[in-house]
């Protein structure tokens, strides 16, 4: 009788100990998949060392709160691009299905309403960050994809719960999960846009040549922020795309493209931006109104501009800044 119930604890204890193991992995692969999401989501736009170089990475901020809004415009806008549209909100969705399956397996003796509440306050949260710090555009759509991609963690997990018998097997099968997931995730970033997962400790340099041309100019106060998709002598056209990021005291701006007149006394000016190993080089330059279609002819990507506008007329413009990406 002895031996048994020796043996019953010894079982017991070793099952404990397994637990407690397989509870630690399950919580490192979380806080590993929490500082990915994070780089991804964040700091997708830019690199976290950019934060403070606002001479290289001016604020970049923008706002969608109408549902749905971004997600028909990458399917309808000139420049749809399916690929694209795929990514953004497959992308936003799987992202957070993982933390979906990790709030479901903490909360799983609370009611149901609780991890759907963490979800939207998480998902909010982060959005709010990115326009505090200006780390790209805050989107109501971002949320209820990230929504949905949680949800689906939700149910996945209750889907290992009902297909285990014991806390053990369950922790087994999350763990498996995270673990395929987060390779097969990585060969998809990989695949598609590697430089998300770039986390080099290397101390990054930045320069800012002749930078003395835009003396007077704040870039954080321009009128406008968007790319540029035609210019002709007296006139430039700016999409501004809702995806776009755009500057903080930016107007609300109803149409998607906007025309600006140029006249003799317009500032006009360029933003090099080219790296070496690690070193960000900015270098400006003044234009001329006929250089800015050559701009355009000769680059693969396009171009973005910020717009400076007269009190007096707000369709002449008083300033141009055109980004380059070399």
């Amino acid at each position: 009788m002895g031996s048994k119930l020796h043996k019953r604890w010894g079982d017991q204890l070793e099952k404990s100990v397994v637990s407690r193991w397989l509870n630690v992995i399950f919580c490192v692969l979380f806080i590993v998949y929490v500082f990915i999401a994070i780089k991804i989501i964040m700091f997708k736009t830019i690199p976290f060392s950019a934060l403070f170089h606002t001479g290289i990475m001016p604020a970049l901020r923008s706002i969608n709160m109408i549902p749905f809004n971004t997600i028909i415009e990458f399917f309808t806008g000139e420049n749809m691009d399916m690929g694209r549209a795929l990514e953004n909100i497959g992308g936003n969705i799987a992202i957070f299905v993982p933390f979906g399956v990790f709030l479901a397996y903490v909360a799983h003796r609370r009611p149901f309403h609780i991890p759907i509440l963490w979800l939207l306050f998480t998902s909010f949260t982060l959005e709010i960050i990115q326009y505090v710090l200006a780390l790209g555009s805050s989107d109501i759509d971002d949320i209820l994809l990230n929504f949905i991609g949680g949800v689906l963690g939700i149910g996945i997990h209750k889907w290992f719960y009902k297909s285990t018998t014991s806390r053990n097997q369950l922790l087994i099968s999350l763990i498996g999960f995270f673990l395929v997931t987060g390779l097969s995730g990585g060969i998809v970033i990989r695949m598609i846009e590697p430089e998300l997962l770039s986390f080099s400790t290397s101390k990054i340099s930045y320069v800012y040549e002749n930078n003395e041309v835009m003396a007077g100019w704040n870039e954080a106060e321009a009128d406008l922020f968007g790319d540029l998709t035609a210019a002709d002598t007296n006139i430039i056209t700016v999409y501004m795309n809702p995806k776009s990021v755009r500057t903080t005291e930016q107007k609300e701006i109803s149409e998607e493209y906007v025309h600006i007149q140029i006249n003799d006394a317009t500032r006009l000016f360029s933003r090099t931006i080219s790296s070496d190993k690690n070193t960000v080089i900015s270098k400006y330059e003044a234009l001329r109104s006929s250089d800015i279609s050559s701009l355009l002819e000769t680059r693969d990507i396009t171009p973005t501009v910020r717009v400076w506008l007269l009190d007096e007329d707000k369709q002449v413009a008083e300033a141009i800044l055109i980004s380059i990406i070399d």
